[in-house]
Formats: structure tokens, C-alpha cells, sequence
């Protein structure tokens, strides 16, 4: 399976105009629940649902007391959690007195291992896609003009993916799905295959 990316214009530094650049951004999937997660752990490493929660909670609750006691804890090849504090009030005198009631909690941190990391790596494999949450380029083109491109297409490949026409035609995913659909209605296109494999239906455009 491919993890799913866009590209995104990358903001000037302070505002300045130059050549923009574009930077790669996950796209992800979904969020995986806790319960989520627990299932998926236990189908893959075939281990009882009710044991990994129990394991899970554990972990989680003695981390939290070991990090609020001010340790820093390595989580085996994940890496190294420990915590940032603030102080409450300025000072760049280090003689000046703070008290413990102007210093509090800031955050969590997570150095993650250089193991973990080259794991991630191997084995991620990248797919574009047009992320639903990125503002789209104004569509220009005729529904028409779109279907002459997939005539073109279809002249040399038989079959189209919905994927293959979003980067025809530069549409969003749902305007692609409608789109394919309509085709299907008027009789121009018919499914094939798995869900999202098309081909064109002969003397029909």
C-alpha cells in the first residue's frame, strides 16, 4: 500500500516575491482510533484484542507518572520521551530567584530513534493524489473538452482508473466520481473490474 501526498505551495520568507517552490505534504487516509489500532495489532501479530488494551493502558499510565516525575523513558526502537517546561515570568538575570510556582509544564516530546526512522523509510512507497483539503485550480475546461481527452486516452488504453482521469483532467476526486458516473449513465462508459477500473463502450462517442 502507498501512503498518499500533495504538493503545496511553500510561503516566501516575510512575504517576498521570488520563484515558488513546492513542498510534498502526507495526504493521510484517516485517523486510526485506539480501538482501531488495538485491532489492527491483534490481526497482524495475532495476539488477544483484551491483552493489547490492558498492555496499552499500562504503558500509557506509567509513562505519564515516569515523565511527570521528571525522567526522560526510551520506548525500545520508537525513541525517547521527555518534557519541556516555561517559566511564567522574563528574566536574563540566572541569580534572579524564580520560584516553582512560575515555572510549569510545556510539553511532551518524542525524539524518535534513528532505527525507527530508517524502518519508516524502507518501507513507505509514495502515490499523488489531490487532497480534499487543498484549494483547487479553477476547472477551465468543458465537460466536452474533458471527454475528448478521455477518447484520446481510451484510443490507447482500453481502460481508465479514476485516478488515471483526475490527472487528465485535473478534477477533484468526487468531481471525477460524478463525472465517470454520468458517463456510465448515458451509456459512454461501463465498469470493468474492481471498483474504479472504466473502459469505453464501442460507437458510443
Amino acid at each position: 500500500m502507498s501512503a498518499y501526498y500533495d504538493l503545496y505551495e511553500t510561503p516566501s520568507p516575510k512575504g517576498k516575491d521570488g520563484k515558488k517552490s513546492l513542498h510534498a505534504r502526507v495526504c493521510p487516509i484517516k485517523t486510526y482510533t485506539q480501538e482501531e489500532f488495538i485491532k489492527h495489532v491483534a490481526a497482524f501479530q495475532l495476539l488477544p484484542k483484551n491483552q493489547i488494551a490492558g498492555a496499552l493502558t499500562a504503558i500509557i499510565d506509567d509513562l505519564c507518572d515516569l515523565l511527570a516525575d521528571g525522567y526522560t523513558v526510551e520506548m525500545g526502537d520508537l525513541g525517547f520521551f521527555s518534557t519541556s517546561l516555561k517559566c511564567l515570568q522574563e528574566t536574563d538575570d540566572e541569580n534572579d530567584k524564580i520560584r516553582a510556582e512560575s515555572v510549569t509544564f510545556q510539553n511532551v516530546h518524542l525524539r524518535v530513534s534513528s532505527k525507527f526512522r530508517k524502518r519508516i523509510k524502507h518501507a513507505m512507497k509514495f502515490e499523488r493524489v489531490h487532497s480534499l483539503t487543498r484549494k483547487q485550480k479553477k476547472i477551465t475546461s468543458t465537460v466536452e473538452e474533458r471527454k475528448k481527452r478521455l477518447v484520446s486516452f481510451l484510443k490507447i488504453d482500453i481502460c481508465i482508473t479514476r485516478k488515471e482521469y483526475i490527472r487528465l483532467t485535473g478534477l477533484t476526486p468526487y468531481e471525477a466520481m460524478k463525472e465517470l458516473n454520468d458517463f456510465i449513465s448515458q451509456g459512454v462508459l461501463r465498469r470493468r473490474g474492481v471498483a474504479g477500473l472504466w473502459y469505453m463502450l464501442r460507437g458510443k462517442i
